[in-house]
């Protein structure tokens, strides 16, 4: 692809708005509330489109594919950079905890506690133990969303060409730009 002036970067960025938009929205409904601005993801898409329009090599894939895959690698690129530890840490520290029963030596069948799901924790009566679990579970909802969404990758992907499809691959599995 041939080198773009500033005009014509600027008018590529504005008519792919809404895919970086699109992008930018699905990332951020996944965040935490209030940890990170809408438009700073916005931004940070606007940058991942100009890398794939300066590494775009119109042999491999359709351009809308290739920025897609680009934007929302940058922008994920950008949230993991704001991570206080590192992900090989992190991966580090899961590998090397052990149970609470083993750490402290404790036979499993007696570390099991029974505890009412409708007891008061915490020392008020406004947090239940029931509470606490339906923050950490998948809701129905969350789950049915999520198997959809890995039907609708994989109905994708087969519509891809091979080269399309190793794009894919390179960029995601195997982290090459």
């Amino acid at each position: 692809m041939q080198k773009l002036t500033k005009e014509e970067k600027n008018k590529v960025v504005l008519d792919n708005l809404n895919l970086i938009k699109k992008v930018a929205s699905k990332i951020y409904y996944r965040l935490p509330k209030g940890e990170i601005d809408f438009d700073e993801l916005v931004n940070i898409g606007v940058i991942g489109l100009l890398k794939a329009l300066d590494n775009y090599n119109e042999d491999l894939a359709k351009f809308s594919t290739y920025a897609y895959i680009r934007i929302r690698g940058e922008i994920l690129d950008y949230l993991r950079s704001l991570d206080i530890v590192p992900r090989g840490i992190r991966d580090k520290i899961k590998k090397e905890e052990k149970p609470v029963d083993e750490q402290m030596e404790i036979p499993l069948s007696s570390s099991a506690i029974f505890l009412s799901i409708e007891k008061a924790i915490g020392g008020t009566e406004d947090l239940k133990f029931i509470d606490t679990l339906k923050s950490r579970m998948e809701s129905p909802e969350e789950y049915a969303y999520k198997v959809e969404l890995r039907e609708k990758i994989e109905e994708k992907l087969n519509l891809l060409t091979e080269n399309e499809k190793k794009v894919i691959q390179m960029i995601f599995f195997e982290e090459k730009d």
